[in-house]
């Protein structure tokens, strides 16, 4: 399976008597993260798409459009009316634990908590909502913090205390409460992520579409939308790889933003953008319970790599960071008062806080050893190692012939057969994963079977149409933008030619059997996630989406392009928001695939009669200016590329397209060939 995502502001040089669509300059700070993510290394060695989500996050937080003045008209609590609240919460859990001298329940995975313990957290969980306290621990997550949160050393502490918070809030309602982590390791080595038991009413609730159930289900922010999830349309879970990369950064400036390199915070940014919906957005995420076990996980792994490294507790200097200073008063924090003070951004880093939390190592299991500690993970034997994973809810319904051998007594023996589904390895290239195991018949119930993947087409997208304060489709317009995709070098497909009644090396669709055509069909080897599939029958999901830099809301949708075919393409819509006489939409739209390897944006242009598509950044402006390059809603849209003619076939045309999107799978970083953009 392959989604597309791409980076992309669009442009208009030709609209006629006034632009409709121009090309804007990307944004110096969104310029100048890209350069500084893209100074070390190339596209070859790390997933484009990772560049584009952290930058555009860090943009959209630091410099954007944001909700400060969306607070409910009702609300009239102000910030320091809610830090003196959460002030009180620490004081007293603090003196708690002291009067108690032993320690509460250790941080563990959450399929690691009884049922009844995640019945107590969901219980408590739901009563500080209803009582306001859990939006006014969401609302911590403001612009108030905009640069001394997020994209610098302070991230890791502040979200410590941060968590501390929500913990100590909860043992308001339950003392025995303690906040448990999501490993997503769990989900990415799964077949199919969608079918973990997380995603049931007994654990986080729906992976996909309105949070109606689990932890946090029912759950609106404050400005009264519904929690949503649009789990796997983007970004990637944490792997083992990554743990284990995380836990090997050599020092603690390597670790933290600014860098050029893979970060803690980075990688962090991708789980962000996988479950998407509320998560996606900074200010919105703590709305979400997920966000929270997401950010526990993330503190383990500080407290891991710490272990690690002989227990560094050195704060970071980072020149030009001002919020991030290691004196630094942390903003919104209440007065502790086991520190004396207002905490500041090194204290975040010290032991004392440490001791406030401890953590369960994540389970493992081994294939002498397959018991993860819970009914709800099983060990996935592998050729060279083992690791737990989620139960898939599929599981129990399509191995009871397997389980029933336990009855039989002996051994199992399992051949792991993966022709249908291909995976790659690091080096980018296609490979099957076949393998045999053997496991005792009364261990059966610890061992995760693997089953075929499902198709990749995955399901709709359910957006939710915020944009500033409000959530209304009728304050969104819709263009139409293609998709031009190349073959990826490393596909395969069981269609094999025959050249004089011998195989061929190629399969028939390969553009390697056809010299003219190879000729311009010459795709690199970009990097891709480790977790990456893709499906056998070619279905290659193009993802595209839009992020407001005037407006605060993004719009995510898909195409779907022929993985066989040397070249194709297909045309699909992205919304954005309406622009107005008096506001015009500044925004950037992006496409890439579910490897993580974004698309060239390319913006229309004419001289004299000849149209083409010339390079651009994706950034771009639209205005109510005539003629319309717009739909006023999708159907308009869809009507502005195709014509009906009566009984005829429908004709299409494409004079309404300002944006196309090219998969060339270049090994050049995307925004190399952009030429310097001049504001319409």
């Amino acid at each position: 399976m392959l989604k597309i995502l791409v980076c992309l502001v669009a442009l208009n040089s030709f609209c006629g008597v006034k632009c409709l669509i121009s090309q804007i300059d990307m944004p110096p700070y969104l310029k100048d993260c890209i350069k500084l993510k893209t100074s070390k290394h190339d596209p070859t060695q790390s997933p484009s798409e990772d560049v584009c989500n952290t930058c555009v996050t860090r943009y959209v937080w630091i410099k954007g459009p944001n909700l400060k003045k969306c607070s409910h008209q009702q609300d009239n609590t102000t910030m320091a009316d809610i830090s003196r609240f959460f002030g009180k919460v620490i004081c007293d859990h603090y003196n708690y634990r002291q009067k108690r001298q032993a320690r509460t329940h250790m941080r563990q995975e959450i399929r690691m908590m009884s049922p009844q313990r995640r019945k107590n957290l969901r219980a408590a969980w739901k009563k500080a909502y209803d009582d306001g306290y859990f939006g006014w621990l969401a609302r911590f997550h403001n612009d108030q913090i905009r640069d001394s949160a997020h994209a610098g050393p302070a991230f890791p502490g502040y979200h410590r205390f941060f968590l501390l918070m929500l913990e100590s809030v909860l043992k308001h309602y339950d003392k025995d409460i303690t906040m448990p982590y999501w490993d997503s390791t769990k989900e990415a080595n799964m077949e199919n992520p969608a079918n973990s038991v997380l995603w049931t009413d007994d654990y986080l609730g729906e992976m996909n579409g309105v949070v109606n159930s689990g932890m946090c289900g029912g759950f609106r922010d404050l400005r009264g939308n519904p929690i949503m999830r649009n789990g796997g349309n983007a970004g990637s879970l944490f792997t083992s790889y990554d743990t284990r990369f995380v836990i090997n950064i050599p020092n603690i400036e390597r670790l933290t933003e600014p860098s050029p390199y893979v970060t803690l915070e980075s990688a962090h940014d991708n789980v962000h953008n996988w479950v998407g919906g509320t998560m996606a957005p900074i200010e919105l995420a703590p709305w979400d319970c997920i966000f929270w076990m997401h950010h526990a996980y993330v503190d383990y792994l500080w407290e891991v790599w710490r272990y690690n490294h002989n227990y560094d507790m050195k704060y970071p200097y980072k020149a030009g960071l001002p919020g991030h200073g290691p004196n630094t008063p942390m903003k919104n924090m209440p007065y502790m008062r086991f520190l004396g003070r207002v905490p500041t951004n090194k204290d975040g880093y010290s032991a004392r806080l440490a001791k406030l939390a401890y953590y369960q190592l994540s389970p493992t299991c081994s294939a002498q050893n397959t018991y993860c500690g819970s009914p709800d993970l099983q060990c996935k034997i592998g050729r060279y190692a083992s690791e737990c994973v989620s139960v898939d809810v599929r599981f129990r319904r399509e191995t009871q012939p397997f389980r029933q051998a336990n009855n039989r007594g002996g051994n199992v023996n399992f051949k792991v057969n993966r022709a249908g589904r291909k995976k790659r390895r690091a080096d980018h290239q296609g490979y099957y994963e076949d393998y045999e195991f053997s496991v005792p018949a009364d261990q059966i119930d610890n061992i995760h079977i693997p089953i075929e993947r499902e198709p990749c087409m995955g399901r709709p997208i359910q957006n939710n149409f915020i944009a500033d304060c409000s959530s209304d489709a009728k304050q969104w317009v819709y263009l139409p933008v293609k998709v031009v995709h190349l073959r990826p070098q490393e596909v395969v497909f069981k269609a094999s030619g025959h050249d004089y009644g011998q195989p061929s090396r190629y399969d028939m669709y390969d553009e390697h059997n056809y010299a003219k055509l190879n000729q311009y069909v010459k795709p690199g080897n970009p990097a891709v996630y480790e977790d990456c599939m893709e499906d056998e029958s070619g279905a290659f999901k193009v993802r595209l989406k839009s992020s407001g830099l005037s407006y605060f809301g993004s719009y995510t949708d898909y195409v779907f392009v022929d993985n066989r075919l040397p070249v194709s393409s297909h045309i699909g819509y992205i919304a954005v928001q309406k622009p107005t006489p008096y506001k015009p939409t500044d925004v950037l739209i992006t496409a890439s695939d579910a490897c993580g390897r974004l698309c060239k944006a390319t913006c229309r242009k004419q001289v004299g009669n000849h149209v083409y598509y010339e390079p651009c950044k994706g950034t771009i402006r639209v205005t109510p200016d005539m003629p319309l390059m717009y739909g006023n809603d999708f159907g308009e849209a869809v009507l502005s590329i195709w014509e009906f003619n009566g009984k005829f076939t429908p004709t299409e045309s494409e004079h309404n397209i300002y944006l196309e999107f090219y998969c060339d799978y270049s090994n050049k970083w995307i925004w190399d060939e952009c030429p310097h953009s001049k504001q319409g």
